[in-house]
């Protein structure tokens, strides 16, 4: 096996998986990206969650595989100080990487080891516009719960409504829902439950292809995302997604629409102020026309910042985890944004003012 590459595109296929192999000690090949020839030059790397397989452009000759570690090989190419193309050759059980200036030889793994995700058949194809992904997950995945003792929570919940395609996440103490349009081809995409780490991981690398379109195949096991020369494999969440929809209220007591720019600044102030708990307390007074956010450490001080802002309904006292207020922002894209309360210990729906396209949902702290 012998293939002789640019530094350049080498180093792009070597970012995208090096990333998905990670620390395992009791199953070291997990730690190796896989390097495989036979008439194409593919890159592969898995954590048994996730896959990535990247195709890189290259003069090949022979046919081969070797495992190698990840992290070592990326950081030898990315310290090779050459504008000449890198010869990669698999001799015995080593793998000899040489340039003009030098040559390096790294041991290998057994290939056999190497656990290559099967891709099984497709049920549904979905065809996207990439920025459409993208503005999905990230509109709503640091929603998602942060550990797995619930699968389901730690996801993205991706369902079609109509000629829309929902995103959603929860960890039940806040719930964010965007609302993408698309149009499918074939039959209606089934609902589909993905890992927000490997959600995460999808939009990272899909942000750097220079093509527009992502093809998804859905089946029951797996999502697999092409784009490019890149292909991503999920495993699929085999669980339900709560009833989100019942908790959403249909009526408010109390509405505030401001700024977003004037409320971030605020809750950026209140955050320095926060107790341990990241409490944020918000004072509406309707006939007042006052909308007031407040902190108060035992060990820092206080602060009581008044918004300007447009104030309808019941007066209402009311605390929330500013860190989980503030994260909204960045979905929010009016530039006015509305909170809608409901009322003591019921939740805050919040939108950007016009936008019918996302929703954020935070339950009130009860201290």
């Amino acid at each position: 096996m012998k293939v002789s590459c640019l530094k350049e595109d080498l180093l792009i296929a070597l970012n995208y998986t090096e990333r998905i192999a990670g620390t395992n000690p009791t199953l070291p090949i997990l730690n190796c990206v896989l390097l495989k020839i036979n008439k194409s030059f593919k890159i592969y790397s898995t954590n048994l969650d996730l896959a990535v397989e990247v195709s890189v452009p290259g003069d090949i000759s022979g046919e081969g595989s070797a495992a190698v570690p990840a992290t070592l090989l990326y950081t030898t190419v990315q310290n090779t100080n050459t504008n000449n193309p890198i010869t990669l050759e698999i001799k015995e059980n080593n793998l000899l990487l040489s340039t003009k200036e030098g040559k390096t030889t790294i041991k290998t793994l057994p290939v056999d080891d190497f656990p290559i995700p099967t891709k099984q058949n497709s049920k549904k194809t979905l065809n996207l516009d990439k920025n459409q992904l993208i503005n999905g997950v990230n509109s709503v995945v640091y929603s998602a719960s942060n550990t797995t003792i619930k699968p389901e929570l730690a996801s993205v919940y991706i369902y079609q409504n109509q000629n829309n395609l929902i995103f959603v996440s929860t960890d039940s103490f806040r719930l964010a829902e965007k609302k993408i349009p698309n149009k499918t081809e074939g039959s209606v995409i089934d609902p589909t439950i993905i890992p927000y780490k490997n959600a995460t991981e999808v939009v990272r690398i899909i942000s750097n292809s220079k093509e527009d379109n992502i093809s998804v195949l859905l089946n029951e096991a797996q999502a697999i995302f092409s784009i490019e020369n890149v292909i991503i494999t999920s495993r699929l969440i085999n669980g339900t997604f709560p009833d989100y929809k019942q908790i959403i209220p249909k009526t408010s007591t109390t509405e505030v629409v401001s700024l977003k720019q004037d409320l971030l600044t605020a809750l950026k102030k209140v955050n320095i102020f926060s107790d341990r708990f990241n409490q944020a307390s918000f004072h509406i007074y309707p006939k007042k026309k006052t909308f007031t956010v407040s902190a108060r450490s035992d060990e820092v001080g206080e602060t009581f910042d008044d918004i300007d802002a447009s104030i309808t309904g019941e007066d209402l006292d009311i605390n929330f985890n500013n860190r989980y207020v503030s994260d909204v922002f960045s979905s929010i894209n009016s530039d006015s944004m509305s909170l809608s309360f409901s009322g003591l210990g019921k939740p805050l729906i919040i939108k950007g003012v016009s936008d019918e396209s996302f929703l954020y949902l935070v339950m009130p702290m009860n201290r």
